[in-house]
């Protein structure tokens, strides 16, 4: 069972520019969307077209909510199967509910390129078996001999299977915010969330931003002129409130719905990798075992497992109840949970290249390529072999 140690692994960089993060979607088919294919249009039936949409350094809701400001229609209408880092160059499919087909091939924007393929049915949040990954992790302090050995003697330690966390992407890197204010939301306190999304502050942000954050605790108005236009979700909230006084419902109902279903995401995630993490320091590694995602439902289960002791004292520690789960207020939000295999396995492992970094003089870079199933984390499955911290 792969569990490596700290001092097992490299020090290396990665998503150092977005060429070094490469996505390609897998659709249920097995089938790859590749970066450098050719889509082309073929004439068929059905409500939803169907587009290839390839992207650069821009995450798949803002990229979607920006297409839907371009076509002026409303976010609910674009639909995707999962969603792909912002710090990377991807291409995935995702559909559009009753658009012409002309509307998109004349489409231009910076950073997001639309290939139409057809019409279908609607593309639903899950529907692929997975992604590939080419990844190039940089200023790796070691010969390209030294480091091609590490990477494969780990990998014939894993036994092709690793402990499947949730990724950063699921709470922020930068700011690890979606928790928090997942939360507060749990617990009704609607005003609170927005606050903390807005205003809250982590060291790693730049301190101009962090300054503005301070601001908008005091002065919405002020804010609102500082936030730069990139921060588009900051800025939503704000000039509802600015005109809206305390109407937190109604800034917070400004996101786009995927942003505000990954609030309550975070918190399910949060407490299936304390579970995970917990699990794996006892020694609990079992091949194929499944860890609850709590929701709603959880209390209902009729066979109790494993980690049931493990979520639960993690929900009395953040003071939420799994009936917290079905937001009447919120409904699309609602999640009655489910089940996630605690570890799982990586396919067609590849070592495409070794050599000098090209940008950190002196140190070597390393290319791989893997395929994981779908709501695996790439970063997780590298973080066996290297330290990004």
């Amino acid at each position: 069972m792969s569990t490596q140690q700290p001092n097992s692994k490299l020090k290396g960089i990665l998503k150092h520019i977005p060429n070094d993060f490469i996505v390609e979607e897998i659709d249920s088919s097995r089938n790859i969307l590749n970066i450098d294919g050719n889509y082309s249009y073929k004439e068929s039936t059905g409500d939803f077209l169907h587009i290839v949409m390839k992207k650069k350094n821009i995450d798949t809701i803002s990229a979607t909510y920006r297409i839907c400001s371009k076509l002026g229609i409303r976010d609910g209408r674009i639909n995707y199967a999962g969603v792909k880092d912002k710090v990377a160059i991807s291409a995935q499919k995702i559909s559009i509910y009753k658009i012409p087909v002309e509307r998109i091939t004349g489409l231009q924007m910076k950073d997001i390129d639309l290939y139409p393929i057809g019409r279908g049915s609607k593309v639903y949040l899950g529907d692929l078996w997975g992604n590939r990954f080419t990844i190039c992790i940089r200023n790796i302090n070691q010969s390209c001999n030294q480091l091609r050995d590490h990477v494969e003697k780990i990998v014939e330690k894993t036994n092709k299977i690793f402990p499947n966390f949730f990724g950063e992407q699921r709470f922020g890197s930068v700011r690890p915010v979606t928790c928090p204010v997942g939360l507060e939301i749990l617990r009704g306190n609607i005003s609170q969330a927005v606050e903390l999304y807005i205003c809250k502050v982590f060291a790693g942000e730049n301190e101009n931003i962090s300054e503005v954050r301070r601001t908008a605790a005091n002065d919405k108005t002020q804010a609102l002129e500082h936030f730069p236009r990139s921060y588009i979700y900051e800025r939503m909230m704000l000039d509802h409130l600015v005109a809206h006084d305390r109407d937190y419902y109604g800034a917070f109902m400004k996101l786009p719905q995927g942003l505000r279903r990954m609030f309550v995401n975070a918190v399910q995630s949060h407490v299936f990798n304390e579970t995970l993490r917990m699990m794996i320091k006892d020694n609990i590694c079992i091949e194929n075992l499944r860890i609850p995602i709590v929701g709603y439902l959880y209390e209902k289960r009729i066979i109790e497992g494993v980690a049931d002791k493990y979520i639960n004292r993690i929900l009395r520690k953040e003071n939420i109840k799994p009936d917290m789960f079905r937001l009447r207020k919120y409904p699309e939000l609602s999640s009655e949970g489910g089940h996630r295999l605690a570890f799982e396995k990586f396919h067609d492992f590849e070592i495409v290249s070794v050599k000098k970094d090209d940008i950190f003089t002196g140190k070597s870079k390393i290319t791989l390529r893997f395929s994981l199933p779908k709501g695996c984390y790439a970063t997780v499955f590298l973080s066996e072999f290297f330290d990004f911290a």
